[in-house]
């Protein structure tokens, strides 16, 4: 599995994501990227969902060492960041070979950078979030700073199918109403993104699924990323300007911080759905 290796920790370096809103009420904060706008600019810039997590670092930065290649995005105060002896500006996407090593210095215009990988880092989430709090020991790695000789894995993707996008989702409301195999076909199908595409909606083009009811006898609220089968079996996604109500099953919905990653797959593109989390 491709990874990096901590030479030199910096000051307060720490794993963080967008944190854990919502817990204030068992006593746990929020935590998160203390830039929330500058981690999201890393995580833009290589086309990464919102929730993923990414290297803090601040006022001093880090030195990583990189055993695999692999892209990473820097944003955020520019640490006067270097690739071996190559200088890089902030807000960059950097190819990296296996052995580079990045290094930066003391933070200028501004006190905290972000480091964002193109791959999905192997960490456990502690209550829907890999924030480091470190009073608590959770989230990030073991719940503490990082440190020298620490090593980060991250998954590429690289057992799917060249060209082919993972979308996470959640079962919905009428997930049971499929039959088994179709629960199973959800997952395990590929899909190509129809031509009669619009903004209203993706119809998708695959391996029919089949559900025990057929379309409903009344209409449900819908939102944008639901996804309704209708009697066709071929699933529809639902975008920005779809109707507000409909009859067809939900079976499944995708979350809204996928939505950039979804609606930049071509006409004819393909993508593959997997199940978020505990789904």
């Amino acid at each position: 599995m491709p990874s990096l290796e901590i030479i030199r920790a910096g000051l307060m370096t720490s794993i963080q994501d967008l944190g854990r809103p919502g817990l204030a009420y068992y006593a746990i904060p929020n935590a998160g990227a203390l830039d929330p706008n500058a981690a999201k600019i890393a995580l833009l810039l290589l086309n990464k969902p919102m929730d993923h997590p990414v290297i803090e670092c601040t006022s001093i930065a880090p030195q990583i060492r990189f055993h695999d290649p692999c892209r990473i995005a820097v944003a955020g105060a520019d640490f006067h960041w270097k690739v071996n002896d190559r200088k890089v500006a902030p807000n960059t996407v950097l190819d990296i070979h296996e052995g580079d090593l990045l290094r930066g210095g003391f933070a200028k215009d501004g006190f905290r950078g972000y480091i964002a990988i193109d791959g999905d880092l192997q960490l456990r989430e502690v209550y829907g979030s890999y924030a480091t709090y470190v009073p608590a020991k959770m989230g990030g790695l073991a719940g503490r700073l990082l440190q020298k000789g620490d090593c980060l894995e991250w998954k590429t993707g690289g057992d799917h199918a060249p060209g082919r996008v993972r979308i996470p989702i959640h079962k919905g409301p009428e997930f049971h109403y499929l039959t088994d195999a179709a629960q199973t076909g959800l997952t395990s199908n590929t899909y190509q993104i129809g031509r009669d595409t619009n903004r209203m909606g993706i119809r998708l083009i695959g391996e029919k699924l089949d559900n025990c009811v057929g379309p409903l006898d009344h209409s449900l609220p819908v939102l944008p990323g639901f996804i309704q089968l209708p009697p066709s079996g071929e699933p529809i996604i639902l975008l920005r300007d779809g109707q507000t109500s409909g009859g067809y099953p939900r079976i499944a919905y995708i979350p809204d911080h996928y939505f950039s990653t979804l609606n930049q797959i071509p006409l004819g593109g393909e993508l593959q759905f997997e199940y978020f989390g505990n789904d």
